[in-house]
């Protein structure tokens, strides 16, 4: 039985942070001028709103039904797949606002709202749910909040320095976004990780699940070339952006489904590649979304990504939950670490790939720190800018470790509500569930099972 304590833990600590969070946007935050009333001839204001608005509600839908939907895979679990992923990007949006404008305030910690801070808090927002995949099911819903705080500001810092220090290109978040998320979330299932979680009953899918999943999945592939475009600099920069994801996810898919019935014994396609390897295309394009000028390179790099990604949810994933104790229940190791890795090599390459004379007067635009002043003398030149794209992996890659262990670690405390080894990947203590949550969930898949091993003629030729 969990104590009163527990009970009403998420209660209290929702409670404070709300109140905080109303109390911080009271004395420090306004709305920027562009949200403002004006005389109505700021001509260039309502172009970017116009502009801007469709790219942030494509991330919108991103955020709250493709990475809810994309965890409804568990079959005991899509209640919490779907509400807890809401509550942690709200949260998150919140939190993240405070953070990110506090920071970067200019007098003091008085920072300002507009579009553009709605849309980098959906950035945020997507690290923490791409961590939320590496664990799902074995956090109670104040492990995850708490999670979210934590792992919010230190993200938030690291995309600071990659972006104002280095002056990386990032453009679609790969590195700054993805990665981080991904070994966050990894560096965390290992220090939570218990033996009870790998191999648990509750783990696993059934049919209508997978179909969810799918579902959330598409939702992702069709607006990712959204999140990519979002906060290119020029209308070019935007379309380029654009195009490539699309032809990066499509050159994916196709070799998702290539490699998924190629590495099947019995040849046969396997949904959790088709719901997430897919998709591994638009982050591996992602950092280099605004700089690749060929079609063909957006699609080499999604042909790389999507083999990768299904060889890494067969392969990968088993090895490092049964030899290094890492847990990773979404697989997003497969899905937005390794691919935000190749696009991280990737800006490397193609800064020498192409040359600057391909983009008149917009190189500055791409890398900041390689404008060029008015003596023609550049702060960085190719191989400075390389190193830095390299400097920013490693630094992406050791603070979301460090900071992600730490985390696991601070999260078994037992002050925090735990969930029950038995109730682990399941909604039934922390959701009101229907009078069927356990037959159709439970007994019907035990059921299935037994009918598979005793009928299935695939199993009967190969005895």
């Amino acid at each position: 039985m969990r104590s009163p304590l527990h009970q009403n833990q998420l209660t209290l600590i929702l409670g404070l942070f709300q109140a905080a969070f109303l109390v911080t946007f009271a004395l420090f935050g306004s709305y920027a001028p562009s949200a403002l009333p004006s005389n109505g001839k700021d001509v260039e204001e309502a172009t970017r709103m116009t502009n801007l608005y469709p790219l942030f509600q494509d991330t919108h839908v991103m955020i709250f039904i493709g990475f809810g939907f994309l965890m409804t895979f568990l079959k005991r679990y899509g209640f919490s797949a779907v509400s807890i992923n809401m509550l942690l990007a709200v949260f998150t949006i919140q939190w993240g606002i405070i953070v990110r404008g506090m920071a970067s305030a200019p007098h003091g910690f008085k920072f300002t709202i507009s579009l553009e801070q709605l849309l980098t808090a959906d950035f945020a927002a997507a690290v923490i749910l791409i961590s939320m995949g590496a664990m799902l099911g074995k956090l109670s819903p104040t492990q995850y909040v708490i999670m979210a705080f934590f792992e919010t500001p230190v993200a938030l810092i690291v995309e600071h320095i990659c972006v104002h220090n280095l002056q990386i290109n990032d453009v679609g978040g790969s590195i700054i976004v993805h990665a981080f998320g991904a070994y966050f979330g990894l560096a965390c299932a290992k220090g939570f990780g218990k033996k009870e979680q790998r191999g648990h009953q509750n783990e696993g899918s059934t049919y209508h699940t997978d179909i969810f999943a799918m579902i959330g999945a598409i939702f992702l592939w069709i607006y990712w070339p959204s999140f990519n475009a979002a906060v290119a600099a020029t209308d070019d920069a935007r379309q380029r952006a654009v195009a490539n994801t699309f032809l990066s996810l499509c050159a994916c898919t196709m070799t998702t489904f290539l490699v998924s019935q190629a590495v099947d014994k019995h040849k046969r396609f396997d949904m959790v590649h088709i719901a997430n390897s897919t998709l591994a295309g638009g982050v591996a394009i992602g950092t280099t979304a605004n700089v690749v000028l060929e079609p063909f390179h957006a699609m080499i790099v999604g042909v790389i990504a999507g083999a990768v990604s299904v060889i890494g949810y067969k392969y990968i994933t088993p090895f490092l939950s049964e030899k290094l104790g890492i847990h990773d229940t979404c697989g997003v190791n497969n899905l937005h670490g390794m691919p935000g890795l190749i696009a991280g090599f990737a800006s490397i390459a193609f800064l020498f790939i192409y040359d600057e004379s391909q983009y008149p007067a917009q190189y500055d635009k791409i890398y900041p720190g390689m404008a060029r002043s008015e003596d023609g003398k550049r702060m960085f030149d190719e191989k400075t800018q390389a190193l830095n794209q390299l400097m920013a992996i490693g630094l992406v890659f050791l603070a979301s470790s460090v900071s992600g262990y730490i985390t696991g670690l601070l999260l078994k405390l037992k002050i925090w509500d735990q969930v029950r080894d038995e109730e682990y990947y399941a909604d039934g203590d922390y959701f009101e569930t229907p009078g069927d949550y356990d037959f159709t969930s439970r007994i019907v898949t035990s059921v299935q099972k037994i009918e598979v091993a005793e009928y299935n003629p695939l199993s009967q030729k190969e005895v």
